[in-house]
């Protein structure tokens, strides 16, 4: 009960501090290059995330088989949820966009960090995301899928696929009304990227 209370103080009150880096001169300088401008802000959101798991006390451990090549790569984990993804963004080395249900955007001040973090929509066409996750690609940004959109993580990926899978998340969180934290061991698994011209050649 302690750790959740401490917990909720904590992000409380990064939420009132992220109000001054939301308009921060160098996460708006026009001068700054997107993927400069995405790993500004990538940082302010990992400081965010990894806070939250040490309010947790839970322990990281991170297994990467292989150094990622330069450039945006398209991570694959087995389950997207709001757990999973906090983990992810507080230990991925790449900044990297994600989905998100609308109904995040109704917050302000959470509102305002997702559309500068170039969060996707989820409620749309498949059409619609798969437009909108190349262009994230283009500009130089990472992006982040569950196994559902596997296919269309093999359809935009320009550089690398990267598959990616977690576990322990699902015990961060235990109770019914009122959940209780408590610390785990999370192992966040990195397989060796892939290639698409590899992956088209053993497709053939």
């Amino acid at each position: 009960m302690f750790r959740y209370w401490f917990l909720t103080i904590y992000v409380v009150v990064s939420f009132f501090k992220s109000m001054r880096h939301l308009y921060d001169h160098e996460l708006n300088d026009p001068r700054i290059s997107y993927t400069k401008r995405m790993h500004l802000i990538h940082e302010h959101a990992k400081r965010f995330a990894r806070g939250c798991i040490d309010q947790s006390g839970s322990v990281m451990t991170i297994r990467q088989q292989k150094k990622l090549p330069d450039g945006p790569v398209i991570y694959i984990t087995q389950e997207l949820n709001p757990v999973t993804t906090t983990l992810l963004i507080g230990h991925l080395e790449k900044p990297f966009a994600f989905m998100a249900k609308r109904g995040l955007f109704r917050y302000p001040i959470l509102k305002q960090w997702l559309k500068k973090m170039a969060v996707i929509h989820q409620n749309q066409s498949d059409d619609a995301l798969l437009e909108e996750a190349k262009e994230r690609i283009s500009s130089g940004q990472s992006v982040l899928l569950s196994e559902t959109y596997r296919q269309m993580a093999e359809a935009i990926a320009e550089d690398c696929d990267c598959p990616l899978e977690t576990s322990g998340t699902d015990r961060l969180l235990t109770g019914k009304i009122v959940k209780r934290l408590r610390p785990v061991d999370v192992d966040i698994h990195i397989k060796a990227p892939v290639m698409m011209s590899e992956f088209a050649q053993k497709r053939a």
